[in-house]
């Protein structure tokens, strides 16, 4: 019976972080609502510019941290887009990437600025888009958060361009040692439910 309860609680400590994340899914539209992100001593890369479209220009940064709460691992790695001080236009939609063969968390965070209203990710999982209601006009800002199962970036690319660093994301990290874990966990479950039946 203890061993039985030792395996549930293993199981339920591996699945419950991913089952509170506010999964976005590729292809999957979600309401934006409230991310926190870690403060300052967590952070491992940065990188700011200005920014013109044919629509917009603007200042916009990325911060990137290592996330002792993120919802899929601790150490995790977050993504933190903020856009400032437009000079001319609006923004209603706002599109970041790569993150394609990730999990992702998406939210904003601060109570002072433009919240997004909804988030989409396109069907390839590549692109996430923050769109607003309420557009992004002159000095007001906005902070978009992006938490993903990836534990390591690689800050020396892109730092030249923003384009170089949209195109960045996160580095794949080894998926088996995860699979192996779980697999290993159901396999002990499935033996103790099998043992309680025979006997």
């Amino acid at each position: 019976m203890r061993k039985s309860l030792l395996v549930l609680g293993i199981i339920f400590l591996v699945v419950l972080p991913v089952a509170n994340a506010t999964s976005l899914l590729p292809g999957s539209s979600v309401p934006a609502s409230s991310l926190a992100y870690p403060g300052p001593a967590d952070q491992i890369g940065f990188y700011d510019s200005p920014i013109t479209t044919s629509t917009f220009s603007a200042h916009y940064a990325i911060q990137v941290f290592t996330d002792p709460s993120n919802v899929y691992c601790a150490g995790c790695l977050d993504f933190v887009y903020s856009v400032a001080s437009l000079t001319s236009g609006q923004i209603s939609d706002f599109v970041v990437g790569n993150y394609g063969g990730y999990h992702t968390s998406v939210g904003y965070s601060g109570s002072v600025g433009v919240n997004p209203t909804s988030v989409s990710r396109s069907a390839d999982g590549q692109l996430i888009d923050f769109a607003f209601a309420n557009p992004i006009t002159g000095g007001r800002t906005s902070f978009m958060v992006v938490q993903t199962d990836a534990a390591n970036f690689e800050s020396s690319n892109g730092y030249g361009s923003l384009t170089g660093y949209l195109q960045l994301g996160p580095v794949p990290t080894p998926e088996p040692g995860t699979l192996m874990l779980f697999g290993t966990g159901l396999a002990g479950f499935v033996g103790v439910l099998k043992r309680k039946l025979v006997s």
